[in-house]
């Protein structure tokens, strides 16, 4: 036998036959052994000394088998190899090897057998494949698809397998298991190949398909409610979860769904009864007329929405002259009827938008908002009084009642709903003593506060235009490390004859007449020319106006603040508010995404102070909430309140939402919040608003500041 070349060929001669057939062998990556009929080794290459650790020395000339091959494998390796005939290619066939470190490997062999001159088996080439990898991931998938298999027949919801690629059916069935049939009425062969649109009431995935399998791409896992429509042409609701599976490398959707029919009825039994009980908690069982309680709390939101915008409102505290003379004339159900008619005739003469309400026996409110004057008040109460004073036919007799009206204004008259109610009252029964049938103001003095707004607006729009304006900035340092983290640009305003102004009294001024506009574009652009003066040390956050968020050029006016200045999207974080209705939520989550794709960050201002809704936090492109100091300010005095801001911080944390304490003004506060894992503080104990000049010393040194020096 002739052992393999180690070396160059000797000087002056040419490769030898020998030579060259061992080179050609070693520089395959396939296995390729050669052995003579006994079994024994002719040649053995490269690859197959690799695989396995054995040297050309240990298997030359010797029997292959207990080298290469697992104990339990031998005979049957040996009984085969007898049978081979003295010459051809034989099948492939695959059989264990075992490697270098004695773990068996998969090779797939073919066999050329190859006689000598006298017909007699001479020789027997072995090419092998190493498929060891290929077998496993064959296994894996085989595996895997039985796996799928089993869940797709035996999942209890409807399962379905859909092409969304097929340019003749859109979102082909190509699969279904039986729960899926029997929830949608057919059979397994007559929905395969059909669209999904089968079981819709109109071509859905014709015309959205592709929207809907780019959301699926981007959700990875789409959830939703929808509704089938069975073969028997009812409808029913469905919950369905998408996700893209691959098959075969073909992309396709597993769409996973359930009747949920029984739970929407019972939500919806849940729902009647629950709007009963509440119609019922809230509502005067005679009239159908808001009680008490919900006057309440509608005067309440009135009075609050007021404070925004800056308008009037009126509480009309009604009452009927002579009810109780017809009340014991003609029997009590004769009174019900009048008090139902009175309620009628009250409702059809007010906007949709007021509230008429009954709290007893012959006594109603009517509360009426958004009034330019107290004058518009006494106006509709006047038209109430007339129609009141209509004939009503009870029962055949007709009857003629009056009523003595008294009229709060806020707020002028105060801001609290129980105070105008009585304030109302009050004012009624002046009416009454004076001779009935009329209507009193509890002052009726103008409304001094409407004049003083409109004097408020003259003088902001002149500040705006002067440069009188200006911005002070608030630090904000990390609650466990100490450092500065950021800065909040706050408005200032000192008018020369009023004095310093509240942005408390400028932002609904300017939000109700539109000048928030050019102011909100000054405020961002002032702020993006200080930090660029800063050398964008921190970010800087500025506050923005649902009304300037909805406005088409926003996201414009914020691109070009920050190209103006070279600033980096992530040195400015803008705050919004719920404090301020956003009058379009999907254009306004819109905008934010928008604007966050320049790199800009948002922050949820005012968290926790009954205005900002979880829809908020799941819906739009947050990235950090403040909350509120009206929360913060009891911390530290009231368990109550540090169990608000422990939840407060859960529900952050479970949204991945850092936060940022505002209105921290003692010690004790900025310890708890540490202790709690709150991430950022802001208020008077870190750092007063300053103007920007007394900041810079502050930025020179912010790794060495720490929140409590300040």
């Amino acid at each position: 036998m002739n052992p393999p070349s180690s070396g160059p060929f000797p000087a002056g001669e040419g490769p030898s036959r020998d030579n060259l057939d061992q080179a050609i062998l070693n520089t395959t990556a396939n296995l390729i052994v050669v052995l003579d009929p006994a079994g024994r080794v002719v040649r053995f290459n490269a690859a197959c000394q690799r695989l396995t650790g054995r040297t050309w020395a240990e298997v030359d000339g010797r029997v292959l088998w207990p080298f290469v091959l697992p104990a339990k494998d031998i005979p049957g390796v040996e009984a085969a190899f007898r049978t081979l005939g003295p010459s051809g290619v034989s099948a492939d066939y695959e059989n264990q090897w075992l490697d270098a470190q004695g773990k068996p490997r998969l090779i797939r062999w073919t066999n050329s057998n190859l006689s000598g001159p006298d017909g007699d088996l001479q020789l027997i080439v072995a090419t092998g494949v190493d498929v060891t990898v290929e077998r496993r991931a064959e296994q894996a998938r085989m595996e895997s698809e039985a796996r799928f298999r089993a869940l797709f027949e035996g999942s209890a919801d409807g399962v379905v397998l859909i092409d969304p690629h097929d340019p003749g059916v859109p979102w082909r069935i190509v699969d279904c298991n039986d729960a899926f049939c029997l929830m949608n009425g057919y059979t397994r062969e007559a929905l395969i190949g059909q669209s999904i649109d089968l079981l819709h009431d109109d071509e859905m995935m014709r015309r959205d398909g592709p929207r809907y399998l780019e959301w699926i791409r981007k959700a990875g896992n789409a959830w939703g409610e929808g509704a089938h429509r069975r073969r028997d042409g009812s409808s029913f609701p469905i919950e369905s979860a998408s996700s893209l599976v691959a098959l075969n490398g073909h992309e396709l959707i597993l769409g996973l769904d359930r009747d949920i029919s029984g739970r929407k009825q019972s939500e919806a039994n849940l729902q009647a009864l629950t709007d009963r009980l509440q119609h019922e908690a809230h509502h005067d069982p005679l009239t159908g007329l808001p009680n008490r309680t919900l006057l309440t709390d509608r005067l309440n939101h009135a009075l609050a929405r007021a404070a925004r915008t800056l308008q009037s409102l009126a509480v009309v505290f009604l009452d009927l002259d002579g009810f109780k003379r017809i009340n014991d004339t003609l029997g009590h159900d004769a009174g019900d009827g009048l008090l139902r008619e009175v309620a009628t005739r009250l409702q059809a003469t007010l906007r949709p938008s007021d509230t008429v309400a009954r709290l007893g026996g012959d006594e109603f409110v009517v509360l009426m908002t958004d009034l330019s004057s107290p004058t518009d008040a006494a106006r509709t109460a006047r038209r109430l009084q007339t129609v009141i004073s209509r004939p009503i036919d009870l029962g055949g007799q007709r009857v003629t009642v009056q009523a003595s009206l008294g009229i709060s204004v806020a707020p002028q008259d105060g801001k609290d709903a129980g105070l105008l109610l009585r304030q109302a009252d009050l004012a009624m029964y002046q009416a009454k003593r004076e001779g009935k049938n009329d209507l009193r103001f509890f002052a009726p003095e103008l409304n001094a506060a409407a004049v003083e707004r409109l004097d408020l607006e003259i003088r902001l729009k002149a500040a705006l235009e002067s440069g009188a304006l200006e911005l002070h900035y608030q630090p904000q340092f990390g609650a466990q490390s100490g450092e500065l983290v950021g800065m909040e640009a706050l408005l200032r305003w000192s008018d020369p004859e009023l004095g310093p102004v509240s942005p408390d009294r400028i932002i609904p001024i300017a939000e109700d007449t539109g000048l928030i506009v050019p102011l909100g574009a000054w405020v961002l652009e002032t702020a993006c020319r200080q930090a660029a003066a800063w050398g964008f040390r921190v970010p800087v956050a500025v506050n923005v106006s649902p009304t300037q968020l909805i406005r088409p050029d926003f996201v414009e006016t914020v691109r070009q603040s920050l190209a103006r200045h070279a600033m980096p999207g992530a040195a400015l974080k803008l705050e919004i508010t719920e404090r301020l209705a956003v009058r379009d939520p999907v254009l306004a989550a819109q905008r934010l995404e928008e604007v966050r794709q320049l790199g800009v960050r948002w922050s949820l201002d005012d968290f926790g102070a009954g205005h900002s809704g979880v829809a908020s936090l799941l819906h739009w492109p947050l990235d950090e909430v403040k909350i509120d100091r009206s929360v913060i300010v009891g911390l530290g005095q009231d368990d109550k309140v540090q169990r608000v801001v422990v939840a407060l911080l859960a529900l952050a944390r479970g949204l991945e939402l850092p936060v940022v304490a505002e209105g921290v003004e003692t010690q004790l506060q900025l310890d708890i919040l540490r202790s709690l894992g709150c991430e950022t503080v802001q208020g008077y104990l870190t750092g007063r608003p300053s103007p920007p000049e007394a900041l810079t010393a502050l930025l020179g040194h912010s790794a060495d500041t720490g929140p409590t020096s300040h």
